[in-house]
């Protein structure tokens, strides 16, 4: 520890009736007794406990004599030393014999110790009065040094700080020419000090601000207020940015001297806001409901298709659930829905048709669930996204009407087709009996082209409600029914030990319609087919491989894409329609490949899931 000022106020200065503390190092005895008595009988000093060395105590003055000075010469400097860049006041008492000390330029003092270690010297005998005096001119000059140390300290402090801000900082004299740029203005603008000095801010002009935005800017900041506000800025290499700007005036004695402008880089954040704004105009825009809930199933957003079902306003929802607009059946059904979303933490998919109680309105929804999280990756609540499907479940249901009117006549009047040309059949014989064989083929084939059309109806009817499937025990048992049931077909599978997919569970009935669709169209005395199984890490592909005379492009169009390309397309490929809008809705693809030299491969690509999974 090295010898310091003793403890002041935050400016460094004494407090008013607070004494000096004087520290002796005088090292003639009769002065030091006659100093001593002069502290100690005087109200405003004290006396510092000089059995301290000089380096470890605390004192505001320095008394010292020739001798001393000479023998504390080492400890004077490193505690002056040590005090900058303040002043701690160091006085020389000198009898007047002594003087000639100041007056060489050769002495070891004078070279050596005054200059660098003395700040006042005063002849003996001196006045009590001029010695205070003295005493008192040097503490002005202590205080007045705390003071520039604390500037200069502030001031730093102020600098380092302006310059580790992440903001642009710059400041112009007051006809805006720039005098001072901090290193984040370097980074956002790409200019460096040296380019920027001397010139105006005009160098970050974008012109994509009004004529009338900078007047209003130049007239704000010259009357004294602060501007605060967006702008749009060019950067060195012609990009442009987007900052939040603040600039301040700096006044002298009531006149602008100076302005100090701050610019926040807010480009990433205003994409950011304008994104979030659209994707908030369209989900405000859409027409089904679409609801943002917190893990206790308040509403923390909602859009205006919900406002208007609900008949409540936005803020009345916001903080309540379904429990507040929807009868009590169908909103304890969602809570159920929400519960299986947080145990599993994967969407879910379900179908509702609530009455609404305060606008009386009636609909149904196709609705997804999905799993929300905030920041920080933590399960924090639901998004729903309900799809009103009223209108689609009356037209199903008048569909299902219709089909089954039509399957039930249809396949009255087959029957009864078929009955008599079985009859004919039986009781004739040559081309009359050939005809009635036809016809009880054809109208076995229209009768199967009805279920397929029931299928159809039932697939699309239903909600595509996916489940764990293992296709490898699917594909397992397709072949034993086919080969138990044709022994004029050659059929191998060449499939994995397991091997599941995210499907509705239809999916055997889209194999089985591919397998004898390759065995019923080939043109072999003994169709050969093979099923196989391929797995990746997202994918399972179901490959069926027939070696016929391959499929018409109007069959290939319809199993890819699902579109007929030729208008006389009928119900004779039902079957492959089915199969399409099985794997589709199973979120899955089909690709239909030529075999050379002959044959067709058929893959059904699904999505890869675990036992556990859907």
């Amino acid at each position: 520890m090295t010898g310091s000022p003793k403890a002041r106020d935050e400016s460094g200065t004494i407090q008013p009736g607070e004494p000096t503390v004087i520290y002796p190092l005088v090292s003639g005895s009769g002065n030091d007794r006659v100093l001593k008595e002069w502290i100690a009988g005087h109200d405003s000093y004290l006396l510092a406990n000089d059995d301290r060395p000089i380096v470890d105590a605390e004192f505001d003055v320095c008394v010292v004599d020739k001798d001393g000075l000479q023998q504390y010469k080492d400890d004077l400097k490193q505690v002056k030393s040590a005090a900058k860049p303040a002043l701690l006041p160091v006085l020389l008492l000198l009898s007047e014999h002594q003087s000639d000390i100041i007056e060489t330029d050769r002495g070891e003092i004078a070279d050596n110790v005054l200059v660098s270690t003395v700040d006042e010297i005063v002849s003996l005998p001196i006045r009590q009065a001029e010695l205070e005096w003295r005493i008192g001119a040097l503490l002005r000059l202590r205080d007045q040094s705390l003071d520039l140390q604390t500037q200069t300290r502030q001031l730093r402090r102020f600098q380092e700080a302006v310059e580790a801000s992440g903001h642009a900082i710059f400041i112009t004299d007051a006809d805006g020419t720039i005098e001072y740029v901090n290193t984040a203005f370097e980074e956002i603008t790409g200019y460096s000090r040296a380019e920027v000095m001397g010139e105006t801010p005009d160098i970050l002009n974008s012109g994509k601000m009004s004529v009338e935005y900078y007047e209003e800017l130049w007239e704000t900041i010259s009357s004294g207020s602060v501007w605060e506000g967006e702008i749009v800025d060019r950067r060195k290499d012609g990009e442009l940015y987007t900052a939040y700007q603040t600039i301040a005036p700096i006044t002298d004695d009531g006149e602008v001297s100076a302005f100090v402008a701050v610019q926040t880089d807010i480009t990433e954040r205003k994409e950011l806001r304008d994104r979030l704004k659209r994707h908030r105009d369209i989900v405000q825009r859409l027409e089904d409901p679409i609801m943002l809930q917190d893990e206790t199933g308040a509403f923390e957003l909602v859009n205006e298709a919900l406002v208007d079902f609900a008949g409540c306003p936005e803020a009345e929802l916001l903080g309540g659930d379904e429990h507040q607009f929807m009868d009590e059946a169908t909103a304890d059904l969602i809570e159920r829905r929400k519960s299986e979303v947080f145990e599993t933490e994967s969407p879910v998919q379900y179908a509702v048709s609530p009455t609404f109680e305060r606008s009386n309105e009636e609909a149904v929804f196709s609705t997804r669930r999905y799993p929300y999280y905030d920041d920080d990756d933590d399960l924090a609540g639901t998004l729903a996204i309900c799809r009103d499907v009223t209108d689609l479940e009356e037209r199903t249901r008048q569909l299902q009407v219709i089909d089954n009117i039509l399957r039930h006549n249809l396949r009255n009047d087959l029957t009864v087709i078929r009955g008599l040309a079985e009859q004919i059949h039986r009781q004739t014989t040559g081309t009359t009996a050939k005809t009635a064989e036809r016809i009880v083929t054809h109208t076995d084939d229209l009768m199967q082209t009805g279920e397929k059309s029931r299928a159809i109806t039932d697939l699309l009817s239903e909600d595509s409600d996916l489940k764990p499937l293992d296709v490898t025990a699917t594909v397992r048992s397709i072949a034993k029914e086919i080969n138990g049931s044709r022994s004029d077909v050659q059929l191998d599978i060449d499939v994995p030990d397991r091997a599941f997919v995210s499907t509705t569970l239809k999916i055997r009935e889209a194999i089985e319609e591919l397998v004898r669709n390759a065995i019923n169209h080939n043109d072999r005395e003994t169709p050969s087919v093979e099923i196989s199984i391929g797995t990746n890490d997202e994918t399972v592909g179901i490959h069926v491989i027939d070696d016929g005379p391959g499929i018409p492009e109007m069959d290939r169009d319809v199993l890819e894409t699902g579109r007929a390309i030729d208008d006389l397309y009928h119900g004779s490929g039902l079957g492959l329609w089915l199969v399409y809008w099985i794997v589709s809705r199973s979120n899955g693809s089909i690709e239909v490949t030529e075999r050379d030299p002959r044959g067709t491969d058929v893959t059904l690509t699904l999505p890869r899931c675990t036992e556990t999974e859907a």
